[in-house]
């Protein structure tokens, strides 16, 4: 992280779903120190509200919008609103997602259509709305998409996060074909094992995915962030289309059972 006299995200605004708690409150506070104003968003208003104070303690401007996500019509809102208070948005992070864990076998029509909408068609809908506006404006704009190292290597009982993940990395690469030309990057950040819940109910279990991982340690939410802030920032504007696993190493080291 950089200090306030040197921000490279001066003048920026970006919407950080999912920016009340865990990787998108840190990456929403990474890109504040960066001089970036913050669009807060995520289902308890409260929360929202806690969130805006703590990024404007950092220095940065701050406004709220809570939206559930897994309501097509709430994402829509979020939208609009977004844009009505930012006409010039210029960075979109999709970090919002959630899992139902369970076996396929267990996964009824309203739980996947809820992990869906969550972790697919509300980043959709905002790519689709947020990219419009950039064009229109244009805004050579910064799109983030979160995906997760289960698109690639199965989380146990988790079939329909990691296919909802797996069709953003997709969804990534297509869209960074299609919006280059306008000069928007497109990019994907998945996350390996993060501690993002830090406390003590869960110190076992970080400890044990630790020696599963070549680096020794248990990601942290600002591995994430600076991922993410590296794909905002004007000196990767020629990296678009990428996913970047950020994973100490995991995905490539299968442990002995």
């Amino acid at each position: 992280m950089t200090n306030n006299t040197s921000r490279r995200l001066d003048g920026k605004t970006a919407l950080v779903t999912g920016s009340t708690r865990g990787l998108g409150r840190t990456i929403a506070e990474w890109l504040a120190r960066e001089g970036a104003r913050i669009i807060v968003s995520g289902r308890d208003a409260d929360a929202v509200e806690d969130s805006v104070r703590a990024i404007q303690a950092l220095g940065s401007d701050a406004f709220g919008i809570p939206a559930d996500l897994a309501v097509m019509g709430d994402t829509e809102r979020l939208a609009t609103e977004a844009l009505a208070h930012a006409p010039e948005l210029d960075i979109l992070v999709n970090n919002a997602g959630m899992s139902i864990r369970q076996s396929f076998w267990e996964v009824t029509p309203e739980q996947f259509e809820y992990q869906l909408n969550v972790n697919w068609r509300s980043p959709f809908v905002l790519n689709q709305r947020i990219a419009g506006n950039m064009i229109d404006k244009g805004i050579q704009g910064r799109i983030v998409n979160i995906s997760t190292i289960g698109a690639r290597a199965c989380h146990t009982d988790a079939l329909v996060y990691d296919a909802a993940k797996g069709a953003v990395e997709v969804m990534t690469r297509n869209m960074a074909y299609e919006l280059g030309p306008y000069g928007i990057s497109v990019n994907c950040v998945a996350p390996g094992n993060i501690a993002d819940r830090p406390g003590s109910s869960y110190a076992e279990w970080w400890d044990r995915g630790a020696r599963k991982i070549p680096l020794g340690r248990i990601g942290k939410a600002d591995d994430i962030a600076a991922a993410v802030l590296f794909f905002c920032l004007p000196e990767s504007g020629f990296t678009s289309g990428q996913t970047l696993l950020v994973d100490g190493a995991h995905d490539s080291y299968l442990p002995e059972f």
